[in-house]
């Protein structure tokens, strides 16, 4: 199987049919491979959204190979993986502004209306995404694919509850920032277009972390 690795929705979606074909840890490696898919989507501007249906795509795919004993949890983990990629990724992104705020820098306009706009999307069009693409599907039963969009519903609020966090500190960033900064005379910069979606990388290890540990106090 070739596939093209600078195409972040064609790479997911093979990195998820193996898998779930291997059908080890399928929560915990797809959501690590959804994040790190996450972050070059938005380096290159492709969006999430197109990554939920790469990512149920593979899935079927490993599914038809491995033929799992309980399908529907393997459909659970898939989706849980998705909202993990995605958090993790808008956690990265929180950190990135936050940080840049703390060292009295802000990044431009253009990227942060473009995080917004899609970290709005993902979380807004989350659900109807999976259902979409699960029903573009022919190997899943009507019961599996309820089943599977019934909690996605769930995840979309645990990722809304994420995504909320990064949309308030971006809009704290770099309008506030400028205004009070012009008051007390401090001199700020700005990082030059693209810096933002460079800056994720960097900050996915710390989002991971940060997330497993909140995750492990609940």
């Amino acid at each position: 199987m070739t596939t093209n690795t600078d195409d972040p929705s064609e790479a997911v979606k093979a990195e998820a049919e193996e898998i779930v074909a291997g059908g080890t840890e399928i929560r915990q490696r797809l959501g690590e491979a959804v994040a790190q898919a996450a972050e070059k989507a938005q380096q290159s501007g492709q969006g999430l959204l197109a990554l939920v249906g790469a990512v149920l795509e593979g899935a079927r795919e490993g599914l038809d190979r491995s033929v799992p004993a309980d399908p529907d949890d393997v459909l659970r983990q898939v989706v849980d993986a998705l909202g993990d990629g995605f958090s993790q990724a808008a956690l990265a992104a929180r950190l990135a502004v936050e940080e840049a705020r703390g060292s009295g820098r802000h990044f431009a306009q253009e990227d942060l209306a473009r995080l917004r706009e899609d970290l709005q999307a993902a979380r807004n069009l989350f659900q109807d995404a999976v259902s979409r693409t699960l029903k573009g599907g022919r190997q899943l039963t009507a019961a599996q694919m309820s089943g599977a969009c019934e909690h996605a519903g769930r995840v979309k609020l645990r990722l809304g509850g994420v995504v909320g966090t990064v949309l308030d500190a971006v809009r704290r960033d770099p309008i506030l920032l400028g205004k009070e900064s012009v008051r007390a005379g401090v001199s700020t910069g700005r990082h030059a277009a693209g810096a933002l979606f460079l800056a994720l990388g960097g900050m996915l290890e710390r989002a991971g972390d940060r997330l497993r540990h909140d995750g492990s106090k609940t």
